[in-house]
């Protein structure tokens, strides 16, 4: 099983290649397609997104269109789970805060 936290979810700047160095280890060709497909697979299920046959062959699809495609979408959704940065606020007056 790969780790997906070694991975990183971006925001990218630059086609990530981090998944397919992750995935190439001992493999090639089909076997990295198919390690791509359990990667984002793995995200999904990480995220508790319910997935059914439909979704899977889309999964699918994706991966096999290449492992920086799997690693923005898995990035989108990793991200997308995450608790929101806490807001900074700053009282700056009686009644006046400031935010930032």
């Amino acid at each position: 099983m790969i780790e997906r936290d070694a991975v990183p979810c971006g925001p990218f700047q630059t086609e990530p290649f981090d998944l397919g160095r992750v995935l190439s280890v001992g493999s090639s060709g089909d076997e990295v397609v198919r390690r791509s497909e359990r990667w984002l697979v793995g995200v999904l299920d990480d995220a508790d997104v319910e997935l059914g046959a439909a979704d899977r062959e889309i999964a699918a699809l994706l991966a096999a269109d290449g492992w920086s495609v799997a690693q923005v979408v898995g990035g989108w959704v990793r991200r997308a789970g995450r608790e929101p940065a806490p807001v900074a606020r700053e009282l700056v007056a009686p009644g006046v805060t400031r935010v930032g």
